[in-house]
């Protein structure tokens, strides 16, 4: 059987959550240490995160940097908050890798794929992210050595839990 493309699209939306898209980021300007958060995306009331990544478009360099995701919000003000612990290092990460934000438990480790194009590890569950009123974003904050070359895009899939709640791409 076939289906018009935008039905398969709302039926991966029932299923999957909504997914958002950053464009192509460079690496050596938002993969950096010295505790600078990039935020990637807008949260505006209360969302269930399904699946939340960074996918690389070109290699990243040989240095090793490790990524987290995090979620800050200006109403109410509350600083940043860790959805994950960082990764392993994305030392020369090719083409098609991804980092993996796991769910669960805060305290998990983001996770690097397999190899390139396979993502052998899924969140294990949700986070709900915001709250009823909130405006926020979620983001990701690089440690222990900055990118210098290479590309990225983030993309998350949600599910709004309160009435007009959404996620928008920043960059």
């Amino acid at each position: 059987m076939n289906y018009n493309p935008s039905t398969i699209a709302r039926i991966a939306d029932i299923k999957n959550g909504i997914a958002v898209h950053t464009g192509a980021l460079a690496n050596a300007t938002y993969l950096l240490t010295g505790g600078t958060q990039t935020e990637l995306f807008g949260v505006y009331g209360l969302v269930l995160v399904h699946e939340l990544y960074l996918e690389i478009i070109t290699d990243c360099s040989a240095h090793a940097t490790q990524v987290a995701f995090n979620c800050t919000f200006t109403t109410p003000s509350i600083a940043v908050n860790p959805m994950c612990a960082k990764c392993a290092a994305i030392t020369s990460l090719g083409q098609g890798g991804r980092v993996v934000w796991k769910g669960g438990a805060v305290a998990t480790a983001a996770v690097i794929t397999d190899s390139p194009g396979l993502s052998d590890v899924l969140p294990t569950s949700g986070h709900l992210v915001g709250g009823v009123g909130f405006i926020g974003s979620i983001g990701i904050l690089a440690s222990d050595a900055s990118q210098a070359s290479g590309t990225f895009k983030a993309t998350v899939l949600y599910t709004p839990r309160t009435e007009g709640a959404y996620v928008a791409a920043l960059l």
